[in-house]
């Protein structure tokens, strides 16, 4: 089977100018662990995870008031915070070329393109439903 077949197509993604307070929102509405990043021209520049966001925030131990954090968060843009060139892969990969490549490198999705542009993504949840219903 070819990532093809099991890319999830309807991506959510971002700019590297929206905020960190943006993408929280984005992925808290989405149900989603993993945000990429695309320029103007659709292109993969990066990607933030849920870890990511954790890093960044402030901790619980932090004396801001609600408000004061939400405007740091608003202050801190996701250039600032994501993973550049993150590892993709190609929408003709098999799965288990796919699945490799998830492991050796230690990441839980995989952003999917052509030529550089952001066709689907594909996750270790992907992985698991396509298990669960074989």
């Amino acid at each position: 089977m070819k990532v093809e077949e099991l890319m999830m197509r309807d991506i959510i993604a971002a700019k590297e100018t929206d905020s960190l307070n943006t993408a929280m929102k984005l992925m808290k509405e989405n149900s989603i662990k993993h945000l990429p990043i695309v320029n103007k021209d659709n292109k993969l520049v990066g990607i933030v995870t849920d870890r990511d966001i954790k890093r960044a925030s402030a901790s619980d131990a932090t004396m801001l008031e609600v408000h004061e954090m939400l405007y740091l968060l608003d202050k801190v843009t996701l250039a600032q915070v994501m993973t550049r060139n993150p590892v993709s892969g190609s929408p003709v990969m098999t799965m288990q070329e796919a699945a490799a490549t998830m492991v050796k490198n230690k990441i839980g999705c995989l952003p999917v393109t052509i030529g550089g542009k952001l066709e689907g993504m594909l996750t270790v949840t992907d992985f698991l439903k396509f298990l669960a219903n074989q």
